[in-house]
């Protein structure tokens, strides 16, 4: 999951130069905090793709559009892999013991060489004027300035003077929900989407698939609705329906069918014959064959039920696991010496040891089919065929297969 930033080294932010155009605003971003909410299995929902880009990674390119140059992330998740390094966006990661102590530091440290200081918790997808905050907490002179959305409810995205130390210790220190702290109201009318469970990951996707919201898919839209990412391979026989998405490297294989507003994000993988109806595989997951997976959430294992709002753990690989895409590269090199260690072993056994009597018989009595791989046939572009998949629906719900 790509996510824009790298481990802060220890020190604070005092040497970094405000960037121009961002008139002497710094951001601080922070992911996480409330660990019995807003997440999916270990993960927080910001840190999950959506249409190929995480919230998280979407927020730092609004934070970036404003002209704001210098930002700092702290996580209470370590997220998953890959990261991109850059040189103006600092990322951290502090347990959820010293979450908000760590924010107060950082918060200081962004605050010595600026004016005012973005803060912006992750949670909710908010669609704020960043331009608009700041210029009218600029103008307001108040120390704290609080986006509220068009219904009144108050928003996790703050400007704050810098002179303003001790206001902005009580607001972090009470992790941005102590009402004794006096904070200025700034009217946002903006899209939110308050991201406080699994389903809600949902509803931000289809809202995005309606254009409801600024998130776009990242991908080349070859049919209306349809969007695949690069590097995603699709068999000829699968059946890709809008509006869904097919995220970059992904594997699709063959007689799938994935509709309704479904989203497969980068890395995935659906083995044949599986339905994706109404739901989000997530990043690195593989779902295995002859499965139908409606109105759900598939990943790390898990498997979370929108409509009956529960999550249930597979154990069985087979069902769902994990691509080999999640593992790192020195998980890879040990695999690999591993492996070779038993070579001598096993060519001394081909070479010298003698070989037990073959299997008389018929062939197709004593092999068995493997299933076709996706690299076995040719690929095809994606189709759009609504009442193929009516028919294989419901062949699959009342036959035998």
């Amino acid at each position: 999951m790509d996510l824009g930033g790298r481990n802060s080294e220890s020190g604070s932010f005092s040497d970094l130069t405000p960037a121009s155009g961002s008139r002497g605003v710094r951001a601080l971003v922070l992911v996480g905090g409330r660990p019995e909410i807003e997440r999916f299995g270990e993960f927080p929902l910001a840190l999950l793709d959506v249409l190929g880009r995480s919230v998280l990674m979407r927020t730092l390119d609004r934070i970036r559009s404003a002209g704001i140059g210098e930002i700092a992330v702290l996580s209470d998740t370590d997220p998953l892999p890959p990261r991109l390094e850059s040189a103006s966006c600092k990322f951290s990661v502090a347990s959820p013991e010293c979450f908000w102590n760590e924010a107060l530091q950082l918060f200081r440290g962004l605050s010595l060489h600026s004016e005012r200081v973005l803060v912006i918790r992750l949670g909710a997808w908010a669609e704020v004027d960043l331009t608009a905050l700041v210029n009218e907490h600029q103008r307001s002179g108040a120390a704290i300035m609080r986006a509220h959305s068009q219904r009144g409810e108050a928003l996790d995205v703050f400007a704050i003077a810098s002179g303003s130390q001790s206001e902005a210790a009580a607001l972090l220190r009470g992790e941005l929900r102590d009402e004794r702290v006096s904070t200025a109201v700034h009217k946002s009318y903006g899209y939110v989407n308050r991201l406080m469970a699994p389903a809600d990951l949902r509803i931000l996707t289809l809202d995005a698939f309606a254009g409801e919201c600024e998130i776009r898919p990242c991908g080349r839209e070859l049919r209306p609705g349809v969007w695949i990412g690069n590097g995603a391979r699709v068999h000829r026989r699968a059946r890709i329906l809008a509006p869904s998405f097919i995220g970059r490297f992904c594997k699709v294989r063959r007689a799938v069918i994935v509709t309704r507003g479904s989203s497969l994000e980068h890395h995935s993988e659906v083995d044949c014959a599986t339905v994706i109806d109404n739901s989000s595989v997530m990043a690195y997951t593989r779902v295995g064959a002859g499965l139908d997976v409606e109105c759900s959430i598939v990943g790390f294992n898990q498997v979370h039920s929108v409509q009956r709002n529960a999550t249930v753990e597979i154990e069985d690989p087979h069902l769902i696991g994990t691509t080999t895409a999640h593992f790192s590269a020195p998980l890879r090199i040990a695999a690999a010496s591993w492996l070779f260690s038993f070579l001598p072993g096993i060519l001394r056994k081909l070479l010298f040891e003698p070989r037990g009597e073959p299997v008389l018989g018929n062939a197709s009595e004593v092999l068995v089919p493997s299933t076709p791989a996706l690299g076995d046939s040719s690929l095809a572009p994606v189709e759009s065929q609504t009442d193929a998949y009516r028919e294989m629906a419901e062949t699959r719900r009342y036959g035998n297969e």
